[in-house]
């Protein structure tokens, strides 16, 4: 089956990837430090060979020169006095000092920066994740050091994300496991019995915390592109017409009034799985968060170069400040929704994941008591 990215090569030995891997484990688990040797011209800095260079270039125009006029001289039957060899010989030498001073100039504008970037980079490596060259310019060096803050921003922000992930994993398992561990310790005390029903209560939190930590790894998985994709040419307007109808029955058990309709023809290049998924979750929030009495409209249809899906409701709603992190991992627009325990706040972070991959676009709109609108952008497959 097709990926969307390679698989680790968890099978490839490591000792075969990493040769300096057996004489780590030789020395006590800490790989010897070895020296980059180098030779000639490498053993100078940048600043003399530049240096050097500059110098050289001055020797040798000087020398072309006096050699051009003496050809010229014996071609013409002159004879030179010695005193214009000495002038032309002192005239090159002194051409050396400006061409040392231009090599120094030149040197600073190369290894300042370099000597920048060189600091910028030993800085992050020992976790000075906020340290920034603050290079620019459209040469080679100006790029790189462009290019380097680019990849810090990314490093910090990634840090960062990895930080938040851990905070928010670490609530959300502890909420299960306390009270897994409170139950099973009033059942031990004996302070209640153990009987049928406290033990579907435990069992209860241990299938919420296995559907956590599936729907985290499901996400991961999305987020590293490594899932299996199999799209194909699809109707997304009879897709969305079966899967409303196993929910059909629900709708009209929570009290709320289905408003559905699919035009013909809109058909898309997806993975059937992933869409359903993705709808599912949609609906599923809706009738969540929607108070008896209220609407939930389905609706397929094409929008210009697009195939659009809308799910909206007539619910509580999602605050401003709510809106900008909805799609984020462990968010939630309400923990205390109508109906259920308000999902585990992965599931729009997957719907994003799966729209991405899909390269389409999904948008909410939504009003604070008024409802929400969640809509969703595929490309067309003409």
């Amino acid at each position: 089956m097709p990926k969307l990215a390679a698989k680790n090569h968890q099978d490839t030995d490591p000792l075969l990837e990493n040769p300096e891997h057996s004489d780590s484990e030789e020395h006590g688990g800490e790989a010897p430090h070895r020296e980059i040797e180098s030779y000639g011209i490498h053993r100078f800095s940048t600043t003399t060979r530049l240096i050097a260079t500059f110098a050289m270039v001055a020797l040798v125009t000087g020398a072309f020169f006096i050699a051009a006029q003496v050809f010229i001289a014996f071609l013409q039957g002159n004879i030179l006095a010695s005193e214009f060899y000495v002038g032309m010989i002192i005239a090159a030498l002194l051409a050396v000092i400006p061409a040392t001073l231009l090599g120094l100039f030149s040197a600073r504008g190369i290894t300042v920066p370099i000597s920048k970037i060189i600091d910028t980079i030993n800085e992050i490596k020992g976790g000075g994740l906020s340290a920034r060259t603050g290079l620019t310019g459209y040469d080679e060096i100006g790029r790189l050091g462009s290019t380097l803050d680019e990849m810090a921003d990314t490093i910090e922000r990634n840090t960062e994300y990895e930080r938040q992930l851990t905070v928010a994993v670490a609530h959300e398992l502890r909420t299960p496991l306390m009270a897994m561990q409170a139950n099973l310790e009033a059942m031990i005390d004996g302070v209640v019995p153990s009987d049928t029903e406290n033990l579907i209560a435990v069992n209860s939190e241990v299938l919420r915390l296995g559907r956590l930590v599936e729907a985290q790894l499901r996400l991961s998985r999305l987020e590293a592109r490594i899932v299996e994709f199999n799209p194909r040419r699809l109707d997304l307007g009879m897709l969305i017409t079966r899967l409303i109808s196993n929910y059909t029955l629900l709708i009209e058990g929570s009290g709320l009034v289905l408003d559905f309709a699919a035009e013909k023809g809109v058909t898309v290049y997806a993975d059937p799985d992933m869409i359903r998924q993705v709808a599912a979750n949609l609906i599923s929030n809706a009738i969540r968060y929607t108070p008896e009495g209220g609407r939930i409209r389905v609706l397929v249809r094409n929008f210009g170069q697009a195939a659009e899906l809308e799910v909206a409701d007539t619910g509580i709603g999602i605050s401003k400040g709510d809106l900008d992190l909805i799609f984020e991992k462990f968010q939630r627009a309400d923990s205390n929704p109508r109906k259920g325990s308000g999902g585990l706040g992965i599931g729009l972070a997957i719907a994003r994941e799966i729209v991405e991959i899909h390269k389409g676009k999904i948008v909410v709109q939504s009003e604070l008591g008024l409802g929400s609108s969640f809509i969703i952008l595929l490309p067309l497959d003409k």
